[in-house]
């Protein structure tokens, strides 16, 4: 039976991933043991599942009712909480109901399209507060699943689910504004240059896609004519470049420069933006 939720829930992720140190490779069968929920602390009782032999039933009937129309009517995030805490109900392995439950949770959102590119997470805002978790989850009810348990009023829980799930989105939100607030960003090693400084690295880019890549020299000349400046005033700002680490001469020691390159680390730069025209041209 959870063989049929899996797979139908996680269809469009064909799988469910293992991390860590978890099982692969097998496959858990229902338990065959009384596995009461027991407090770590005061070695108490938290909840007292059905009974082994009633395991089978109940999850043929929670596949019955998650393939009914009755759940397909309900809201993506209200059937998603329902199954998760009828299957934690009725507990039926010996080690791993809650985190199935939850995949099986998370897996039942994707399916009703709040997948949010598999960014949405529950799981860390259930374990910021694991008590709050645990008290919605026994609602207040019976510590035996035959007292109650096995058809409460599920408000309570689905209240706490939902607006974790909220939380979550939210929180996603808020990670997103950041990443695309400008003051976030780096800002761009261009930005610190001078205006004509920028134009020149555009007229190499285009120098660059147009001819051949390595042919990124330029000349006082050209100088001249991209910007409309005297030969003096072209040799002047060379100068001043070349003294700022901007540019170089592309022959070192020569008495007079007759052409120019970008200093190393704005060659670099200009190198790899035609590297990624170039692949996305092609």
């Amino acid at each position: 039976m959870i063989d049929a939720l899996i797979s139908a829930s996680t269809r469009s992720r064909n799988a469910v991933l293992v991390r860590g140190h978890g099982r692969r490779g097998t496959r858990s069968t229902y338990r065959t043991d009384e596995c009461p929920v027991v407090d770590a602390a005061t070695r108490h009782i938290d909840y007292a599942p059905p009974i082994p032999g009633d395991v089978p039933l109940l999850m043929r009937e929670l596949v019955e009712w998650w393939q009914a129309a009755a759940a397909a009517e309900l809201p993506g995030p209200v059937r998603a909480g329902l199954l998760a805490h009828r299957f934690v109900s009725i507990h039926p392995f010996n080690d791993g109901n809650g985190r199935t439950a939850r995949a099986l949770a998370t897996a039942e959102l994707w399916r009703s399209g709040y997948d949010m590119r598999g960014f949405l997470s529950l799981e860390e805002h259930y374990t910021a507060d694991l008590q709050a978790y645990y008290d919605s989850l026994q609602m207040g009810l019976p510590v035996n699943y035959y007292e109650g348990r096995h058809d409460p009023d599920h408000t309570r829980w689905l209240a706490y689910f939902m607006s974790t799930m909220a939380k979550a989105a939210d929180s996603l939100r808020l990670q997103a504004v950041a990443l695309h607030d400008p003051a976030n960003r780096p800002t761009p090693p261009w930005e610190r240059l001078r205006r004509v400084q920028q134009q020149l690295l555009t007229r190499l880019m285009v120098r660059g896609l147009n001819e051949k890549p390595e042919n990124l020299g330029f000349t006082p000349s050209d100088m001249v004519e991209w910007f409309g400046v005297s030969s003096t005033t072209a040799r002047e700002w060379l100068d001043k470049w070349r003294d700022d680490g901007f540019v170089q001469p592309s022959k070192p020691g020569a008495q007079r420069v007759r052409l120019y390159l970008l200093a190393d680390p704005w060659a670099k730069l200009l190198k790899d933006a035609l590297v990624s025209a170039t692949v996305k041209q092609g």
